[in-house]
């Protein structure tokens, strides 16, 4: 059997179980085609093969992308655990101080009149007497009024705080279940991706050598940090969830990037365009997010002459793009 035909027989298997796997074998607008439909496609193996790494590429960034998203989610979670956890400390103190001074004060109220308040007041033989222990005891009511008024205070903070940390427990739980889940199916995407690449390019890249490119033009202030940034990352590989030094996925590159100019983005396209003031084309300068697709889930970052920054998909390195080789959603500018 000559090569050509072993190549086309193993990319029929190889289509035939993603049609099993549920996985899209077009692109992600278009319905699953049949089995027949693909092999007849086979006289141009090559091409045909190109196209359905391009859509499997499509779907891993999108799982990437949300399982970055429910990392975040998950990231918020603990922040907000641990802020609390460092607010109960206090409110306990507190709480148990306030209940002494309540203990304390009722105590103090029968030591001062010595057989109790009611006793005390009526067992008064002189008038003065009478006055001088109900000036006493009004002073020592009001004080554990007071003192009661707060305990129940301190009370309602620690228990409210216990109810939100029971909250964001069983929150974080579920988030974390969900992390493993995503997870799983990342890993599950690019086990086919790997198999699909390794029949069509054999370890190489889909896509042509750029040659020599150009360091951009000096920009002052932080996008031209972030551009500048962005450039010596050419080459690293694609990994999924990375944010550096070695590797990058979409979103981690341009956090990268933005992070050495002092500011913070999300791990996440959608979050970084909405944490970003939006843009018009017209508008665009070097350091800038282009944003891609609906739902958002690719991003990059322009360096000028209608060109960005990348990391483009699992398999490939971070690299220099136009702008309109895919669907662009909108522009932001990190500030």
């Amino acid at each position: 059997m000559s090569s050509t035909v072993t190549a086309r027989a193993a990319i029929v298997a190889l289509i035939s179980a993603l049609l099993l796997t549920g996985l899209p074998t077009a692109a992600p607008a278009s319905p699953t085609e049949s089995l027949g439909t693909l092999s007849a496609t086979l006289a141009s193996p090559a091409a045909d093969l190109d196209k359905h790494i391009a859509a499997a590429s499509r779907r891993l960034e999108v799982v990437v992308e949300q399982y970055n998203n429910s990392r975040e989610d998950l990231r918020t979670t603990r922040l907000q655990t641990a802020r609390l956890n460092e607010r109960l400390g206090p409110l306990t103190r507190d709480l148990a101080q306030r209940q002494a001074l309540v203990d304390g004060l009722m105590s103090n109220t029968y030591q001062r009149t010595r057989t109790g308040p009611t006793v005390a007041l009526f067992a008064s033989d002189a008038p003065h007497e009478f006055v001088d222990r109900l000036l006493v005891l009004h002073q020592l009511a009001s004080e554990e009024e007071h003192a009661t008024e707060a305990l129940q205070a301190a009370k309602t903070k620690v228990n409210e705080t216990r109810r939100l940390l029971n909250a964001l427990a069983a929150q974080q739980r579920r988030q974390q279940l969900q992390l493993n889940t995503r997870k799983a199916t990342v890993k599950g995407e690019i086990t086919t991706l790997k198999r699909m690449r390794a029949i069509a390019y054999g370890g190489g890249s889909r896509y042509t050598d750029p040659g020599n490119i150009p360091a951009p033009d000096y920009i002052p202030g932080p996008a031209g940090r972030a551009v500048a940034f962005a450039f010596r990352q050419l080459g690293k590989p694609y990994r999924w969830g990375a944010e550096g030094p070695r590797s990058y996925d979409c979103s981690g590159l341009t956090l990268a990037a933005w992070r050495t100019a002092g500011v913070g983005l999300p791990h996440n396209a959608a979050r970084q365009y909405a944490a970003t003031a939006h843009l018009d084309r017209s508008d665009l300068r070097p350091g800038d997010l282009v944003f891609f697709y609906g739902p958002i889930s690719h991003v990059g970052l322009y360096i000028g002459g209608g060109r960005m920054i990348h990391a483009p998909e699992f398999g490939e390195n971070v690299r220099v793009s136009s702008i309109d080789s895919q669907p662009i959603t909108g522009y932001s500018r990190p500030t």
